[in-house]
């Protein structure tokens, strides 16, 4: 696992020879994260007689994508990480961990299947399974704190933007780098980002999209709540390569602390003199403004997205022309996921060389039916296999997994055979879908397939924005005919009608929101046809999973 070493505030440890992180993500905080800080700081006052202090600025950091054991408190000088920590449990690790160094068992993470417990970050498979590099600070720097970010190594890409390289060099080191798009379908980043650039225009604008329509994805609040500079620096230097002076951040405003960080961020930012009329004292002009969706944006489609920023109907535009010539108020505009502008730093920076140090990565975002769901950043190229089995620690229960679906609603529904595939876009693509944001969802024997394609099916069709028949009509009858099917009243040509439907739905459609929502089932048909034709002899569903919430439990069991 790749993470930076970090620099410990003095008065971090200044009572006692360990210092202490906790998790302050939204899933932590929501646990009681903030509670155990408090108590920490108390515990540890009175402990030490002479009421030493332990402030919350010294103990807070970011997400690190592991919801599902939260709230984490880690001891990084001893590799310690306490999973589920409770506030009643803060003064005995003041008392045995902060001032002794004992290891308190209860507290470690445990496997469900054979109960092994793991004691810190190096020997947890689920992050010594990772490569760390765009999460590389999310869980160790302090999110609301620029002077952390800056002493692990925030804005040194952006510096370098500005002072030694021009827009032609940035292009070329990203074009260099191989990135691709991380969302979507996965197009070279440097090649969009050269069609704005040579686009003449009196104005440019750059958007950081952090609103995918992936259900469950938490990849942009997790970088947000973890690493907001780092979204920030690679938004400017997209600015400064395609010659934009302003960029937006468009945010899910359901996600508040994302939200607050961002904001935060970027007011500190800004009076530091990293963004404004002369960024880091260069000449360089760039701004960013925060945007936030009213959870009506169709899940991120861009042209949708411009017009909401434009204060607009969130409806799809027809294409050509698209965004990279003609978006925001006429302009060229470069749309970017979050996942993606965090990768810029690493590509800009002093260390990069038009290249990540390492092999470019992807965050998985593993749900379902597994023993340690989270985020996996992962080199592309990785097998689902090693996600589901190495770091993911298989089935939760024991049970045999059944299938495993890659990349949201566009993705494939692979069978235990297929787990093999790599986790990469050109793999993905030739089987017929797209990794998208790289959701991973673990089916175990008992569920069922069906449902499981009526759930994306179903986030599609409400994300529609009705602009055209294909997806707003043809979604809703495709969700009633699996409806049919779910409940055993389906008939035998019921499926060779579904085929046909989704297909002309995929093609016809105005934008990706329509294209992507049939291929689960497509996906599902060409592999788990059996699946499909068990519910077809009058007995409805015979794994049980439609006459249960199985597979919604199955699904909210995520990051």
């Amino acid at each position: 696992m790749s993470v930076p070493t970090d620099p410990v505030p003095a008065a971090a440890t200044s009572c006692g020879p360990y210092s202490v992180r906790v998790c302050c993500g939204s899933a932590c905080v929501g646990q009681g994260a903030l509670e155990v800080i408090e108590t920490i700081r108390v515990a540890a006052g009175d402990r030490g007689g002479e009421k030493l202090r332990v402030e919350p600025s010294h103990t807070v950091s970011g997400c690190r994508g592991w919801c599902s054991r939260g709230p984490l408190v880690e001891f990084p000088d001893l590799d310690l990480l306490y999973c589920h920590v409770a506030p009643d449990d803060a003064a005995e690790i003041v008392e045995r961990t902060m001032f002794r160094g004992e290891v308190i068992e209860r507290l470690l993470d445990r496997t469900p299947v054979n109960g092994a417990r793991h004691r810190g970050l190096s020997d947890n498979p689920f992050f010594a399974g990772q490569m760390r590099r765009v999460l590389a600070r999310c869980g160790v720097v302090d999110p609301e704190s620029l002077d952390h970010a800056v002493a692990l190594g925030a804005y040194d890409g952006l510096r370098r933007a500005v002072e030694e390289l021009d827009s032609p060099a940035i292009l070329d080191l990203v074009k260099r780098s191989g990135l691709r798009e991380l969302g979507g379908s996965g197009f070279p980043v440097g090649l969009k980002w050269a069609v704005v650039a040579e686009t003449p225009s009196d104005e440019r604008y750059v958007v950081g999209s952090g609103d995918s329509v992936d259900p469950g994805l938490t990849v942009d609040r997790t970088l947000l709540e973890g690493d907001p500079h780092g979204v920030i620096e690679g938004l400017a230097i997209a600015g400064r390569a395609v010659g934009s002076r302003h960029g937006r951040l468009f945010l899910r405003s359901e996600h508040r602390l994302a939200v607050a960080r961002a904001q935060r961020a970027v007011a500190e930012a800004r009076a530091r003199g990293i963004l404004g009329r002369s960024v880091l004292g260069s000449g360089v002009e760039f701004e960013i403004e925060i945007c936030e969706s009213a959870g009506a944006s169709t899940g991120g489609e861009e042209t949708a997205l411009l017009n909401l920023l434009q204060g607009r109907r969130a409806a799809a535009r027809p294409r050509p022309p698209f965004p990279a010539v003609s978006g925001l108020w006429g302009r060229p505009t470069l749309i970017s996921t979050l996942e993606t502008l965090a990768n810029i730093p690493l590509i800009v920076g002093p260390d990069g060389g038009g290249r990540t140090v390492g092999p470019l990565t992807k965050v998985v975002a593993v749900s379902g039916a597994v023993a340690r769901p989270g985020l996996a950043e992962v080199p592309l190229g990785t097998s689902v296999e090693r996600v589901l089995l190495e770091i993911a620690g298989g089935s939760e229960d024991g049970r045999e997994l059944k299938a495993a679906h890659l990349g949201g609603p566009a993705g494939l529904t692979l069978r235990p055979t297929d787990f093999g595939t790599a986790i990469d876009h050109d793999t993905v693509r030739t089987l017929g879908g797209s990794l998208g944001s790289g959701g991973l969802v673990a089916l175990a024997s008992g569920s069922c397939v069906v449902r499981f394609a009526r759930y994306l099916v179903d986030a599609c069709a409400r994300q529609s924005c009705g602009t055209c028949p294909p997806c707003r009509i043809g979604t809703w009858v495709v969700l009633n005919l699996l409806d049919r099917i779910c409940a055993g009243d389906g008939r035998l040509d019921d499926l060779g009608t579904l085929e046909r439907l989704c297909h002309h739905i995929r093609t016809t459609s105005l934008c990706e929101i329509g294209r992507v929502a049939p291929v689960v089932v497509l996906a599902g048909l060409e592999r788990f046809r059996a699946d499909y034709e068990a519910h077809l002899d009058g007995h409805g569903c015979r794994p049980g999973g439609c006459g249960t919430p199985a597979v919604n439990d199955t699904l909210s069991k995520g990051v």
